[in-house]
């Protein structure tokens, strides 16, 4: 299964750039969920930084899985809650 993000995107001098929405997304432990409040920057899966790219929308896709060949990857235990905020 997969988790796609799509990251809020305006078409240039359509907004001004300080009302453009800019989210920073952390998977978590759940106190820090309930806090509404990430311990470290290292948590950070993904950075919607970009709301204005000339190529449209970006988009994160976060692959379910047990396992993963990749070093950015994150493995995923059957039966175990994750937390994003």
């Amino acid at each position: 299964d997969y988790l796609d993000i799509i990251c809020p995107h305006y078409e240039e001098g359509s907004v001004d750039p300080r009302a453009m929405e800019r989210y920073t997304l952390y998977l978590v432990e759940p106190e820090e969920y309930q806090a509404c409040k990430p311990r470290s920057k290292e948590q950070i899966r993904w950075e919607c930084d970009k709301p204005s790219a000339l190529h449209g929308p970006e988009k994160f896709s976060e692959k379910f899985q047990r396992f993963t060949p990749f070093t950015l990857g994150k493995e995923f235990k059957e039966g175990h809650s994750y937390y994003y905020i």
